[in-house]
């Protein structure tokens, strides 16, 4: 699986998921550049754009660095449930903001370009949540996220419905497969990759948030490495996966089909 000749956007570049995708797409003859709110190693990338996803102008100063002519953008920033963010942080950066930063790249990439978008095992409850879906993704101004936190009630921690982190990847999980058909004019594919616990320097700040059935979860199933979902991101992207659209494809070891099959009591 080949990137010879591919230039590669990859957010979150820094650390953890990210820095593990552009250290693969790197070996597979990529040209990297990375974005990040922290800039990476000077070795890793070849080229680095500072943003902050939770900031509309960032994001604009960004983009007007970037080159046309991009292959595939990895939307991996995002940050996790942890005292630091509020709920409202949370769902601008998460989701928010990623979305305005993908709309904002489309003319930077080329026909055929895929994009490749970091949800989480944490969002399949999208279902049961659609109406509040509907209505988030119905906003159209970054400042009117408060109030909607505030009329629904979005809490910072937790795994249910009403909590900021599962709600973002809720979010990006049906926008992946709603703008899936946007671009297919062009040939431009839009999938997920929706992990569940991954052993990077925050996997503790979930645990924390999540309790302890993420815990037990963890003990049961294990975590990934940030490589395990390096590669199947990179598959995605690939043109292994010519055929994979509006894909949201658990990376997880099993943890959430088990975890459902314990709670069914098959």
């Amino acid at each position: 699986m080949s990137f010879d000749n591919k230039t590669i956007v990859v957010t979150g570049a820094s650390s953890g998921i990210g820095a593990a995708c552009v250290a693969l797409l790197k070996r597979r003859g990529a040209k990297v550049i990375g974005m990040d709110i922290n800039e990476p190693a000077a070795s890793s990338v070849d080229q680095f754009v500072a943003f902050n996803q939770g900031s509309l102008d960032s994001i604009d100063q960004a983009v007007e660095k970037l080159p046309s002519g991009i292959d595939a953008l990895f939307n991996i920033a995002g940050v996790a449930p942890s005292p630091r963010f509020s709920a409202v942080d949370v769902l601008k950066i998460n989701f928010f903001g990623l979305r305005y930063f993908t709309e904002k790249m489309i003319d930077k990439l080329k026909d055929g370009a895929a994009i490749v978008n970091m949800s989480s095992g944490t969002g399949t409850g999208w279902p049961t949540n659609i109406e509040n879906i509907k209505a988030f993704l119905a906003l159209n101004n970054i400042d009117d996220v408060e109030g909607f936190v505030a009329d629904h009630g979005i809490g910072n921690d937790g795994l249910d419905n009403s909590a900021a982190y599962p709600f973002s990847k809720q979010l990006l999980s049906v926008w992946t497969m709603k703008v899936s058909s946007r671009w297919k004019d062009r040939g431009i594919r839009v999938n997920a990759v929706a992990p569940a616990a991954v052993d990077t320097p925050i996997m503790g700040d979930f645990l924390n948030s999540f309790g302890e059935e993420s815990k037990q979860r963890v003990e049961k199933f294990g975590a990934a490495t940030p490589e395990n979902i390096a590669l199947a991101s990179v598959f995605l992207a690939s043109e292994d996966a010519i055929w994979v659209n509006g894909a949201v494809l658990p990376v997880d070891g099993g943890a959430v089909t088990g975890g459902m099959m314990l709670k069914m009591g098959i």
